[in-house]
C-alpha cells in the first residue's frame, strides 16, 4: 500500500514538492485538486513507477527547470520500501497497481474516434492479467531471440560467403555446405584436380571438336591362295594321272555295279595296273587284258578318255602356276606395308593431339605387330623362287615351308590388324565418351567453384564458422517450438478468460450502467506475420445493431457513441478486468478523473462501484477535480480508512502541493457557511470585512426565505432579489413565527438598505432616513445587525 509521495521535484506543477504535515495516504485516499492543477502528474509518477518507465516522468519535466528530477514514493512496510527513481529506471519498481484514467483509456479502448489495433493490443495485455502477461512478455522476448538468432545467422552466413567465395550464394547452396560432413573433403585435392582438367577441356571444346578419330587399318588385300598354291606345288603328273585313273575308275565301278558286278573295283584296279605297268615299260609286246587275253589298244574309247582326262588336268596345273605366278607378282608388299605405316602414323599425330584431353583410361592402339619389312621382302622372294621353279618343273614337287612361313607372317599382319582395329575403336569410342562429357565453360566452372567451395568448407576458421551457424540454427528451431507452445498456451489461456470478461462487461453496461450498449464475439486474436502483440477482437451493439469502428458506415462508433459513452464502455472493460483478477486483494486500484463526460446517473452508479471494490481492495485512490463526487465516495468512511488531500496551486510560484484537505468543508453549502463566518465573527471581529460581512447577512436572509418560502414565492413572475422577494411576502397571507409580520417585514427591509449595492446607477438609499449608515456604521452596530439577522433565521421568520 502506497504511505505517501515524499518527494516530487521537476516534475509538471510539482517543481519542488517534499512531503509534509499529515499527507500519509489511508486505504481509502481521496485527492481533489482543480483541472490543471497537477492529479494527473500524480497519477503519471504512479504508473512510471508501475512500469519502471522513468521516461513517464522525464517527459513530465517542469517548464524552465533548473534542478534535476527527483521522485520518491513509500510503500507501507516493516521496513517501509522507498521507491526512487532514477535515470535509468526505478530502485524498485512498484508492483500490483492498476490504474484507471485517460492514458488507460487512450491506451486500451479508443483515442478520439479510433478503437484501433493499438488499443485492442494494449487491452489484451491488461485483459489476461500478471499470468498472461508473462506469457505474452515470453513470447515477445522469443521474437526478440529469434531476432538475435536471425541477426546472428545472417552475419555467420555473410562471413561464410565472405570466406569460401568461389560463387557461394545465400539459401540452398549455403545450407548444403554448411551440412556437409567431413568425408566430402576426401581426396578434394584430386577433385579439385579433376576439376581444373575439366575446366581446361570445356575452353578448349571448340578445338576438340575439330580433332580426328582414329582410323582403321586395311586388312592386307594379298590375293594369294595360298592353299591352292600349296596343293599346285605339291602336286606332280604321276599325282595327276592317278587322280585321272580314280575318276574314269569311280565311273566304270559305277556302271559295272549297276550291271551286278560283285566286288567291280578291285579286279578293275587290278586291270589298271597291269596295263599302266606293260604301257610304261615301252616295250612292243602287245598289251592284252589280263583276265580275257583280249588285245588292248590304245585307241580305245576308255584309254582315249584317260590320256584327255590326264593331259586336261595338267593344263589345268600349268595355268593356275602362271596364275599364281601372276598374283604373287601383282602383290605389293611394299605399297601394303606403306599405306599401313601411312594409317598409323597419320593416327600417331591424332593421338598426339587427343593426349592433352583423354584420360589416362583411353589406351592409344598399338603397332608393335607390324614386322620388318625386309624381312617380309626376303619371304615373298622364296615364294616367288619357289613358284617359279615348279612352272619350270611341273612333274616336280616343290617345298612349300615357305609359302607356310610367308602364310604365317601375312597371317600375323592380319591378326595384329585385326587387334590394332579393335583397339582403335576403343580409342575412337573412349574420345566420344569423352566428348559427350565434355562440360560447358558455366558448367565446369560450376563444378571446379564447388570443390573449391568444398576445400574452403573445411577450412578451420570456416569450419568454425559452419558449426556456429549449424548450432544458432538448431536454436532458432527450438525457439519456434518454443513460441508455438506459448502461442498454444496463450491462446488457452486467453480465451478462457475472455470469455467470462465479455459477460462481466456486459453485466456492466447492461445492468449497472443501464446502457443499450452490448459487447459481442470477444475472442483472443494471436498475432500474425510479422505482427509481435496478440489483441482482443470484439465488437460493440447499439440495440442488437452492429456499431462500425470504421468511419462512413451506417452506425459509425463517431456516429453512435458519445463521450459519456466511450467512458462508459472503457470503465465497463477496466471493472470486468477486475473482477476476474484473482489477485485483487493485493492490488492498488489508482482513478484518476473516472467522471470524464459521465452524467450525474452514471456518476451515481460509479459512486457505488468504487465503493464496493473498496472493500476487495488493497487500497483505492481516487483524484477528482469534483469535490462532490469524493465526498460522495468518502462518506461512511472513518478517519482510520479515509484520506483526504488537496493538490493546492500556488498561481505566482507555478508551483503545487500536496496538503490535507477537509472535504467536508468544502463541499458545505454557502448558506451553512457564511451562517458559521457570520457566528465566527462576533467572537473574532475584524472591521476590515465590514463589506463582506453585509453581503453574509444579504445573502443568507436571501437563500432563508427562497427555500422557507419556496411555495410561497415560486409564483413570482420577475426577477427574484432581496427586495422584491421581501415585497412578495409582504403582499402574500403568509404567516411568520413572529406574529407582528410588519415589523418582520420592517426589519428585513432595514438589513436589505444596509447591505445594499448599487447596480448599473440605481439610487442609493436615504441612509438618513434609516437607523444605521453602513459607511459610518461601528463595531457594536455591525454586531447588532448579525444577531438580529440570525433572531430573524433562528426565531422569526
Amino acid at each position: 500500500m502506497i504511505h505517501k509521495i515524499e518527494r516530487l521535484t521537476s516534475i509538471g506543477k510539482f517543481r519542488s514538492y517534499t512531503a509534509s504535515g499529515q499527507v500519509n495516504f489511508h486505504k481509502l485516499t481521496l485527492i481533489y485538486g482543480d483541472n490543471g492543477s497537477g492529479k494527473t502528474t500524480l497519477t503519471s509518477v504512479i504508473r512510471s513507477a508501475t512500469t519502471n518507465d522513468p521516461q513517464i516522468v522525464i517527459s513530465r519535466a517542469s517548464t524552465n527547470a533548473t534542478v534535476n528530477q527527483a521522485a520518491q514514493i513509500v510503500e507501507a512496510g516493516t521496513p517501509p520500501i522507498h521507491h526512487t527513481l532514477r535515470t535509468t529506471g526505478w530502485s524498485v519498481p512498484l508492483d500490483n497497481v492498476e490504474i484507471f484514467d485517460i492514458h488507460f483509456i487512450n491506451d486500451n479502448i479508443y483515442s478520439g474516434f479510433d478503437f484501433g489495433d493499438g488499443q485492442r493490443k494494449q487491452l489484451h495485455k491488461f485483459v489476461i492479467g500478471d499470468q498472461g502477461v508473462a506469457i505474452q512478455q515470453q513470447i515477445e522476448a522469443n521474437k526478440d531471440s529469434k531476432t538475435v538468432s536471425r541477426t546472428l545467422q545472417t552475419s555467420l552466413e555473410q562471413q561464410i560467403l565472405t570466406a569460401v567465395a568461389n560463387n557461394l550464394t545465400a539459401g540452398a547452396m549455403l545450407n548444403d555446405l554448411v551440412a556437409l560432413q567431413t568425408a566430402s573433403a576426401v581426396n578434394i585435392a584430386q577433385s579439385i584436380a579433376a576439376a581444373d582438367a575439366s575446366l581446361t577441356t570445356a575452353r578448349a571444346n571448340a578445338t576438340i571438336q575439330t580433332l580426328p578419330n582414329l582410323q582403321q587399318l586395311s586388312d592386307i588385300q594379298r590375293g594369294i591362295d595360298f592353299d591352292t598354291l600349296k596343293a599346285d606345288l605339291q602336286l606332280t603328273t604321276a599325282i595327276i594321272g592317278d587322280q585321272a585313273l580314280k575318276t574314269l575308275f569311280a565311273e566304270h565301278c559305277a556302271d559295272l555295279a549297276a550291271n551286278n558286278l560283285q566286288n567291280p573295283e578291285r579286279w578293275l584296279e587290278s586291270g589298271f595296273r597291269y596295263v599302266e605297268h606293260k604301257n610304261h615299260r615301252n616295250t612292243d609286246e602287245q598289251i592284252s587284258c589280263p583276265f580275257c587275253t583280249q588285245e588292248i589298244s590304245t585307241s580305245l574309247d576308255l584309254f582315249r578318255a584317260y590320256n584327255t582326262l590326264f593331259n586336261e588336268d595338267f593344263g589345268a596345273l600349268t595355268e593356275r602356276i602362271q596364275t599364281h605366278t601372276n598374283d604373287l607378282q601383282s602383290f605389293n608388299l611394299a605399297a601394303t606395308l606403306q599405306a599401313l605405316q601411312s594409317t598409323n602414323q597419320n593416327n600417331v599425330t591424332a593421338i598426339a593431339s587427343w593426349v592433352a584431353h583423354l584420360p589416362s583410361t583411353v589406351q592409344p592402339p598399338s603397332f608393335a605387330f607390324m614386322p620388318d619389312e625386309q624381312v617380309l621382302q626376303i619371304e615373298l622372294g622364296r615364294v616367288i623362287a619357289a613358284v617359279n621353279y615348279k612352272a619350270q618343273n611341273p612333274s616336280t614337287v616343290v617345298a612349300i615351308e615357305c609359302v607356310e612361313e610367308f602364310e604365317r607372317s601375312l597371317a600375323a599382319i592380319s591378326a595384329g590388324i585385326t587387334q590394332y582395329n579393335a583397339e582403335v575403336v576403343a580409342y575412337n569410342a573412349g574420345i566420344a565418351t569423352f566428348k559427350t562429357g565434355i562440360q560447358t565453360i558455366a558448367q565446369a566452372e560450376a563444378e571446379l567453384n564447388r570443390m573449391r567451395r568444398i576445400e574452403r568448407r573445411f577450412d578451420p576458421a570456416v569450419n568454425t564458422l559452419c558449426v556456429q551457424l549449424a548450432a544458432e540454427r538448431t536454436n532458432l528451431r527450438t525457439l519456434e517450438q518454443q513460441y508455438t507452445a506459448l502461442s498454444a498456451s496463450q491462446d488457452t489461456l486467453a480465451s478462457s478468460f475472455l470469455a467470462t470478461y465479455s459477460t462481466q462487461i456486459n453485466h456492466y453496461l447492461g445492468t449497472v450502467f443501464k446502457t443499450s450498449f452490448q459487447i459481442a464475439d470477444v475472442v483472443h486474436l494471436p498475432p500474425r506475420g510479422q505482427a509481435r502483440e496478440s489483441k482482443v477482437g470484439y465488437k460493440l451493439t447499439i440495440d442488437g445493431l452492429d456499431i462500425s469502428f470504421d468511419e462512413g458506415q451506417p452506425f459509425s462508433a463517431r456516429e453512435c457513441l458519445s463521450e459519456g459513452d466511450k467512458s462508459t464502455i472503457a470503465l465497463a472493460f477496466f471493472l470486468a478486468k477486475l473482477d476476474n483478477d484473482p489477485h485483487r486483494a493485493d492490488k492498488i486500484l489508482v482513478f484518476d478523473d473516472p467522471l470524464s463526460s459521465l452524467d450525474t446517473n452514471r456518476r451515481t452508479y460509479t459512486v457505488r462501484l468504487i465503493k464496493n471494490l473498496f472493500q476487495h481492495m488493497k487500497q483505492v485512490i481516487v483524484l477528482s477535480h469534483n469535490e462532490h463526487f469524493l465526498h460522495e465516495i468518502g462518506d461512511g468512511f472513518g478517519a482510520a480508512q479515509k484520506k483526504t488531500l488537496r493538490v493546492t496551486e500556488n498561481f505566482a510560484a507555478r508551483a503545487s502541493i500536496l496538503e490535507v484537505c477537509d472535504l467536508d468543508d468544502l463541499v458545505k453549502n454557502t448558506y451553512f457557511k457564511h451562517i458559521e463566518e457570520l457566528e465566527s465573527f462576533r467572537t473574532h471581529p475584524d472591521h476590515s470585512k465590514k463589506d463582506t460581512v453585509l453581503g453574509w447577512l444579504r445573502n443568507v436572509l436571501e437563500a432563508h426565505l427562497r427555500f422557507k418560502f419556496y411555495h410561497d414565492l415560486r409564483t413570482m413572475t420577475h426577477t427574484q432579489t432581496f427586495g422584491s422577494l421581501i415585497t412578495h411576502l409582504e403582499a402574500e397571507p403568509v404567516v411568520f413565527r413572529d406574529g407582528n409580520k410588519a415589523q418582520v417585514i420592517s426589519d428585513l427591509r432595514l438589513i436589505n438598505s444596509v447591505s445594499w449595492r448599487p447596480h448599473h446607477g440605481d439610487p442609493s438609499p436615504d441612509f438618513a432616513s434609516l437607523s444605521v449608515n453602513p459607511h459610518t456604521m461601528t463595531a457594536s452596530e455591525l454586531d447588532n445587525m448579525i444577531v438580529e439577522t440570525l433572531t430573524l433565521i433562528n426565531d422569526r421568520l
